[in-house]
């Protein structure tokens, strides 16, 4: 199990390194939003304790991302 998660944690980070390639566009909410839904998905945290991590005061930032991308 603790193999697993740093499994998920370190293609979450690749993720965060590749999301500006052409044919992988992603922001880093949606990365982000991605590697969480694996995290409980795959069992590592339940969904009541996913819950509890989320900092309320933070989430106006999630997906706030006007740049346009070309």
């Amino acid at each position: 199990m603790i193999t697993l998660k740093y499994l998920v944690l370190g293609l979450t980070y690749f993720g965060f390194g590749l999301g500006y390639l052409p044919g992988l566009r992603m922001n880093r909410a949606a990365v982000a939003i991605i590697g969480s839904a694996f995290v409980v998905a795959l069992g590592i945290l339940d969904l009541k304790t996913a819950w509890e991590a989320i900092d309320p005061s933070t989430m106006f930032c999630v997906g706030n991302d006007d740049r346009e991308y070309s």
